[in-house]
């Protein structure tokens, strides 16, 4: 039996909060079908909007890399990002996201599923030559 009068760690938690405003893209569906829309910035999703879209109900999603040891980088600040689109009126985006200390890389190719409420992220993650293993987190505030 579930036990509902458990506080989970941290709690309260962080106050909400609003992310940046520096948008650096916006994107949505060309579908009705998908009440799914975002916003990336600092070569983040930095916002989830469902179903209303004025209403975010997903902050900051990004990845943190460490070695375990003496390496921690966060994806927004700690690395030089290019955006681009996948092409002209097309909603959907392609991001480089280049480490300043040259340790890796990560490609992204955002969109929104046209048919249902989905946001999709393909991301790979380019450890470049002579660098150690790394440990890599998702995190979604």
């Amino acid at each position: 039996m579930l036990n509902h009068t458990l506080v989970s760690p941290g709690a309260p938690g962080l106050p909400a909060r609003c992310t940046s405003r520096a948008k650096s893209g916006i994107g949505k569906a060309l579908n009705p079908l998908s009440a799914v829309s975002f916003t990336t910035s600092h070569g983040i999703v930095n916002e989830v909007y469902f179903s209303r879209e004025y209403q975010a109900c997903t902050n900051d999603m990004e990845l943190i890399v460490t070695d375990g040891n003496d390496f921690f980088s966060e994806e927004k600040r700690d690395t030089k990002h290019t955006t681009k689109m996948f092409a002209d009126w097309i909603p959907a985006y392609q991001i480089t996201n280049e480490c300043l200390q040259k340790r890796y890389t990560i490609n992204k190719e955002i969109i929104t599923d046209p048919l249902r409420n989905t946001l999709l992220q393909k991301i790979e993650f380019v450890p470049l030559a002579g660098v150690k293993k790394y440990i890599i987190k998702k995190i979604i505030i």
